[in-house]
Formats: C-alpha cells, sequence, structure tokens
C-alpha cells in the first residue's frame, strides 16, 4: 500500500518519499521487515525515537514521529510527524488491515473485574453453538477454542489489534469478544474498532496509578460506550450491571444514542438471577430473562460468576441464540485458568485467583467463607510499580475475611518489596489485626500455607491468576501458582494442619 493513500486523510506532515510502500506495521525496531511502518512510541521506560535509525537499516520505509526528521534521513524513505501518535497509530491500523471489524460481530467488554470471565463464557456458548468465536483478552488472543498468540497486554496496541481481528476474518470466524481496558480507551487503541455490542461489568478501585482519580477511571471505561454509539453497525447493543452504582448511571448519559439492557443480581432488570445456590463444586440459579426463566448450573463458583453469566447472557440472547443453548454453552464451560481456579483434588480445597484489588478480593473471599470449611487461609501479595492506594486496603480485607494471611511477593518489578509489604501492613496494622504472616519468597509462602492446611480447609492464592510468570527486578522468570500449589501437594504437605 502506498503511504500518500494510507496517510491521505489524516492531519500529518510528510517529509520525503511519498510514495513509500507500506507492507507491515511495528511499534518494535526488532520487529522491523522490509517496507515496514516504524511507529516511534513515547513510553514509560524507553523513547521509539532511539531507535529510528535501527529501524531504517532493517529495512523500514516509513517512520512516524512526534519530532522532525533529522538531518539526512534518507531520501528514499518518508517521516511522518504528527501531534497524536496514538490516533494515528489507530487510524492507520483500521485502514491497514482493511476495518476487520466491520467483517464481524465485534462484542467489546469492559469494568474492573469480570472481563475475562464474560468473554469465555460468551465464547464457550458462540462455540458450542457451532459459531466461530476469536477472543482478544487478558490470557492470551483465540480463535475457535485455539490459542493463536499470548497476550502481552488486556487490549493490544491498535495494530496488534487490527491485525489480530482481520486473521479472524481470513479464518472465517463470525464473533469477535474483545476485553476492553480503561488504559486501551485512555491510548486510543480502540477507537477505529468497528463495535456491535459493549458490555459493562463493574468499577472499582484500580488503576490510580494511570488515572489519578475514580472519576477519571470511570470517565475513561465510558468511552467505550462512545466509540459503539459511533459505530456504523446498524443494529447495535449495550448492557450494564446496574448492581454497581456507577454503571447504574450510564443509561442516561447516553440516553440519546443508545438503548440499554440492564442485568442485576439485587435489583429489577432485563436478566436477573434467584434461587442462587452456591456449592463447593458448582453454584445453580434461576436465570430471568425477557422471554423467560431457565436453569443455569455451572462449575464457576460465586455470586460474582451469576453476574458475569448474567452479563455474557444478554449479548448472546441478542444475538439470537436460545436460551437452552445458552445453558449448554454455561454448563459445558468447566474452568477459566486463574478465575478461582480450583487445584486438583487433594485433602483440602485449594483455589487460584486473579483477585489483585480489595474488592476483587472481598468478593472471592465472600464467596469462598460460603463454603463449608474450618479454616480458610488466604496467601497474596500487590504488584510493584502499580497503584499504591489499594495496598493498605487489600491487607486489611484478606485478614478481616480470612482465618489466616500471608503476605508475600506478587510481581515486585522494579519497586522494593519491602516498600511494598510496609505499604500493605499499615492496613493490617490499622485494623489491629494479628492472624498474619509475612513470607517474602512467594513459593516458601504457597507451601506454608498448604502445610497449615487442615482436610477441610480453604486455601486461596490470590493476585497472578493465570500468570506463568513472576517480574522482579531482575527480569521475568517463569512462576505459576498452580504448579506450586500442585507440587507442594504431592510432595506431601497435606493436611498437616500445624500452624
Amino acid at each position: 500500500m502506498k503511504a500518500e493513500k494510507l496517510f491521505e486523510n489524516l492531519k500529518v506532515n510528510f517529509y520525503g518519499n511519498k510514495n513509500a510502500e507500506a507492507a507491515h506495521i511495528s511499534n518494535d525496531s526488532r520487529d522491523i521487515k522490509k517496507n515496514s511502518i516504524f511507529f516511534a512510541m513515547e513510553g514509560l521506560k524507553t523513547d521509539g525515537n532511539k531507535y529510528i535509525k535501527q529501524a531504517l537499516e532493517k529495512g523500514s520505509s516509513i517512520i512516524v514521529s512526534k519530532q522532525s526528521p533529522f538531518k539526512n534521513f534518507p531520501r528514499k524513505a518518508l517521516w511522518i510527524k504528527t501531534k497524536d501518535l496514538n490516533e494515528t497509530l489507530s487510524k492507520i491500523s483500521a485502514a491497514f488491515y482493511s476495518n476487520p471489524g466491520k467483517k464481524l460481530k465485534t462484542i467489546g467488554i469492559t469494568g474492573t473485574n469480570g472481563k475475562t470471565t464474560v468473554t469465555y463464557i460468551i465464547e464457550s456458548v458462540l462455540l458450542k453453538a457451532k459459531i466461530k468465536t476469536g477472543v482478544v483478552g487478558t490470557i492470551n488472543y483465540r480463535i475457535g477454542g485455539k490459542q493463536i498468540a499470548e497476550a502481552a497486554n488486556t487490549t493490544p496496541l491498535a495494530h496488534t489489534l487490527h491485525k489480530t481481528l482481520a486473521l479472524m476474518v481470513k479464518k472465517k470466524t463470525k464473533a469477535a469478544v474483545i476485553e476492553i481496558s480503561s488504559h486501551s480507551l485512555s491510548l486510543k487503541r480502540a477507537d477505529d474498532v468497528e463495535f456491535d455490542m459493549a458490555i459493562f461489568t463493574n468499577l472499582q478501585k484500580d488503576h490510580l496509578d494511570f488515572h489519578k482519580s475514580r472519576d477519571k477511571y470511570f470517565k475513561a471505561k465510558l468511552k467505550l460506550f462512545d466509540l459503539l454509539a459511533k459505530s456504523a453497525k446498524k443494529k447495535k447493543f449495550a448492557a450494564v450491571n446496574i448492581d454497581d452504582d456507577r454503571a447504574r448511571k450510564i443509561p442516561a448519559l447516553f440516553k440519546r444514542k443508545l438503548k440499554f439492557t440492564t442485568f442485576s443480581i439485587n435489583r429489577k432488570a432485563d436478566f436477573s438471577a434467584k434461587e442462587i445456590s452456591i456449592f463447593p463444586d458448582k453454584t445453580v440459579f434461576t436465570m430471568k430473562t425477557p422471554a423467560k426463566k431457565i436453569k443455569i448450573e455451572t462449575t464457576l463458583l460465586g455470586l460474582h460468576n451469576v453476574s458475569n453469566i448474567l452479563a455474557a447472557s444478554t449479548a448472546l440472547y441478542s444475538m439470537g441464540i436460545s436460551l437452552k443453548k445458552i445453558a449448554a454453552g454455561i454448563k459445558s464451560l468447566k474452568n477459566i485458568p486463574g478465575r478461582l481456579q480450583r487445584a486438583p483434588a487433594s485433602k483440602f480445597n485449594v483455589f487460584v485467583d486473579y483477585a489483585h484489588t480489595d474488592a476483587a478480593l472481598a468478593n472471592v473471599l465472600g464467596n469462598l467463607k460460603k463454603l463449608p470449611h474450618e479454616k480458610l487461609i488466604t496467601v497474596f501479595g500487590c504488584g510493584g510499580d502499580r497503584d499504591k492506594t489499594k495496598r493498605g486496603p487489600m491487607g486489611a480485607t484478606a485478614c478481616l475475611m480470612s482465618d489466616f494471611a500471608i503476605v508475600t511477593n506478587d510481581n515486585p518489578r522494579g519497586e522494593n518489596p519491602q516498600q511494598i509489604f510496609s505499604d500493605i501492613l499499615k492496613g493490617i496494622k490499622k485494623g489491629r489485626f494479628k492472624n498474619y504472616w509475612v513470607i517474602s519468597d512467594r513459593k516458601k509462602a504457597i507451601v506454608k500455607a498448604v502445610e497449615m492446611a487442615g482436610p477441610k480447609d480453604i486455601i486461596l492464592i490470590a493476585g497472578k491468576g493465570h500468570e506463568n510468570y513472576q517480574i522482579l527486578k531482575t527480569g521475568k522468570i517463569h512462576f505459576n501458582d498452580m504448579e506450586v500449589v500442585i507440587k507442594a501437594t504431592k510432595k506431601g504437605y497435606r493436611g498437616k494442619g500445624s500452624g
């Protein structure tokens, strides 16, 4: 594709060869091929402008930057200067990949918690109904239930997002389910995706290191509905969880642009749940819909998963999927990696969950407390170089709602783990809790929890969920909570009941 054609409707400045060919898009100089467009993105840790010469040496034909071209920039290449790299990347990516979102039933899901689970539920039902489905989310990117790539971000940069959607189109996929993070909405990654549907799960306190306030965080999430309203799609669907105080306000904000479907456990809504029973191995409830009531049985545990099922069901029902098929698809979904995922059978129950905010932790612990048990033991930590305001509340929540809590490392990244522990302990000490230990080594913390557990106890390993790595100051290492739990229980640490 010729550069002049690709960039013709954008407010950018051209320097050099307007006839330069574009065959690839990247923001990583290591990924540059012949005739690549290199976007010199300015990140927190590095500046893409430092790698422009390297990109040119590797065959890049077009450079996009906020800066003006350097002296002796090669005449055969093209330099494009833009005021907004994120906006330009989004528009160019959509055009380069022929606007793949237009050719798919594109479903966007946003909210603090539940996004991943909702995508898995929708995928399970659609695949059961023989509708080929693609997913872009926190755990990985999939087509037809098979992983095509690991997830670098919940919602990838625009060129990766559109490239993934284009691959779905190529493989004759009918629906695309996308987790839409607040970061991605603020950074315009999904601005040029044509959405058919948007779902809002809930809003809790998170990512305040990036958004600075809860109001700004909420406004970032709201942008998904702006994108839906602007979409060229004829039939648009929007759904919100009216159990959530903020989400309940959304329909009024868009009343002239969108019609909303509501779902709720506690309020009167289009989709609601009654007669909820939570067992150690399943959750059963009656789902009320605009058509009729239907019994839902799932291996997903807890009230939060009832809400997630309602969210997914609103979208599926709007697509014309029968309630019978919805129920069958939900029942066939056995587990979701790192989302209240049960470890293989042992003398006690061990769950691994991604909960990494105080609200998410409280939600999970509240559900586990309803299961028959003697002691509830929680292992958790907080990520480094991330929102510090949730650390104290997470410490207090873990001690308040558990019989015993073990504070340990999560992904400390470049931050001193002792500072993270200190922030967590402020919340614990403020509540005057004494039912905790600090064991910095995460493996030792998990093993200790297993050693402590008696036959009727429950262990929750929280914070990292599906992740198969740990990010330390020295770099990324392999680490998976579930693997450690399985090894610990197999080595005979089970059921000692010590501590």
